[in-house]
């Protein structure tokens, strides 16, 4: 899986949905990624995991959801 560009168009179709929420003042508290997307970040964020920090990304906390395609996410209140 050639993951960095995935990260890069996740974010890309993350962001206009999630600047909407925040004008609506609908801040998400969890945004939901494939799991491997999950496993890629979550290598990158390892010190931070390893020193009891949850995995934030874009501000929200991130978790993984089998359900959804590699490119694909939800958001959660």
């Amino acid at each position: 899986m050639e993951t960095s560009p995935i990260l890069t168009r996740i974010i890309d179709q993350a962001c206009g949905p999630l600047a909407e929420r925040i004008e609506e003042q609908r801040m998400p508290a969890i945004m939901r990624v494939h799991p491997s997307v999950f496993g890629h970040i979550h290598d990158i964020r390892a010190r931070e995991m390893a020193d009891g920090y949850p995995l934030m990304f874009l501000g929200m906390e991130l978790a993984p959801d089998a359900r959804l395609p590699l490119e694909g996410f939800a958001f959660v209140d």
